[in-house]
């Protein structure tokens, strides 16, 4: 039986707070999930795209390509950030991107990654949600939210398993869908809209123990 309920969660607000390895959104927080680790973040220095590694250039560009929505978009910022997480400091790369389609609003992403294995942490997309009134059954969702993982983490996705599918009202009374996805240490949330596009996708990296309590 799927794990199925209606949660308050609002993108925007996840563009605009810090992001970390160690992420939390409204919906893993109301399952309880919580950091035992202090995450701490110092900006370094601001880049631009020639002083990234081949490895963080190859996983932008990957991203760009396998999410049709940032194919036209152009970066804004590239901020290199020392962070600490559960398994140690790392430095990351917070990448923005930005796009104004004519006669709208600005619609943004931002993505990060560890600068220096390339490794991708998460992205986050806000360009507003369908206004269609259909919405995917559970099974399609958990279907097409491996897809989307499929497309970012090749052969590493399918070590996800399916844990738990959630959804939320936004934006208008427009619905927003979240599914998790478990890994023997870690999770990862793929957020889509009514219809299975894109519009978030974070780790979080806790205790093994801590997130099999969670999942009794």
């Amino acid at each position: 039986m799927f794990k199925h309920q209606v949660l308050p969660f609002t993108l925007i607000a996840a563009l605009l707070l810090p992001n970390t390895p160690v992420l939390l959104n409204e919906a893993a927080a109301a399952s309880s999930h919580k950091a035992k680790a202090t995450v701490t973040a110092t900006k370094l220095e601001e880049l631009s795209i020639k002083d990234l590694n081949q490895k963080a250039k190859v996983t932008l560009n990957h991203v760009k390509e396998v999410i049709p929505d940032l194919k036209n978009y152009h970066i804004t910022s590239i901020v290199k950030e020392n962070v600490v997480t559960t398994s140690g400091p790392i430095e990351r790369l917070e990448v923005i991107l930005s796009s104004t389609p004519e006669g709208t609003t600005p619609d943004f992403g931002v993505v990060h990654v560890n600068a220096s294995t390339g490794e991708l942490i998460d992205i986050n997309i806000q360009n507003g949600l369908p206004s269609s009134k259909e919405v995917l059954g559970d099974e399609k969702a958990i279907k097409k939210g491996k897809e989307h993982l499929k497309l970012l983490f090749g052969k590493q996705a399918e070590k996800y398993k399916f844990s738990q599918i959630h959804s939320s009202t936004v934006q208008d009374n427009k619905t927003q869908i979240l599914v998790i996805y478990t890994s023997p240490d870690h999770y990862i949330n793929v957020t889509m809209d009514r219809v299975g596009k894109l519009k978030a996708v974070k780790k979080d990296i806790y205790p093994k123990a801590e997130l099999d309590g969670n999942n009794k």
